[in-house]
């Protein structure tokens, strides 16, 4: 009894004298990102929402590999449009995207819990309805990083599949 009673002693002051910290995120697959409103889901395939924050080290850290996903994209080598989320103010975006060097499509001052994040980086694949297929958070290593571009990775076209299965015409005499 008195164990019991110890034990909803401390919830009740763990819940009412703990501070609210940021916890991990929220964002999970299956999860409809519906907070990003102005964007336009379907005018790609898949997009890769990066949400980054000015003044998070592991996104500072992750800057070159955002780089390369963006040259990939822009090389037309992905499948996916990379699309970054800020809750900083456009004036603060702009600073960190010319300073990186990053050449990615913005959204400043957005709120990040309106898509479950309360990390950053982190990184979330979208289909065409804004449905989120995949999530990767924080500097990711090597091994996670080539798993996001096989993920934003063109699939082949049924053109160049077709051409893998014919066969070299048989010589005859």
């Amino acid at each position: 009894m008195i164990l019991l009673a110890v034990l909803i002693g401390s919830v009740f002051l763990k819940d009412r004298f703990a501070s609210p910290g940021l916890g991990p995120n929220q964002v999970k697959v299956g999860d409809q990102l519906a907070g990003l409103h102005e964007y336009s889901w379907k005018a790609h395939e898949r997009t890769l929402v990066l949400a980054l924050k000015n003044g998070c080290h592991f996104c500072e850290e992750s800057m070159p590999f955002y780089r390369r996903l963006a040259k990939l994209e822009q090389s037309n080598q992905t499948g996916a449009h990379l699309v970054a989320v800020f809750p900083d103010g456009p004036a603060v975006v702009r600073q960190v995207v010319e300073t990186q060097q990053l050449t990615i499509e913005v959204v400043p001052s957005f709120e990040l819990g309106q898509v479950k994040v309360q990390a950053t980086p982190t990184l979330m694949l979208a289909d065409k309805q804004g449905r989120v297929s995949k999530v990767w958070m924080g500097e990711l290593p090597a091994a996670e990083e080539a798993e996001v571009i096989a993920a934003i990775s063109k699939p082949p076209s049924a053109e160049s599949k077709q051409q893998s299965f014919l066969r070299a015409p048989l010589k005859t005499q």
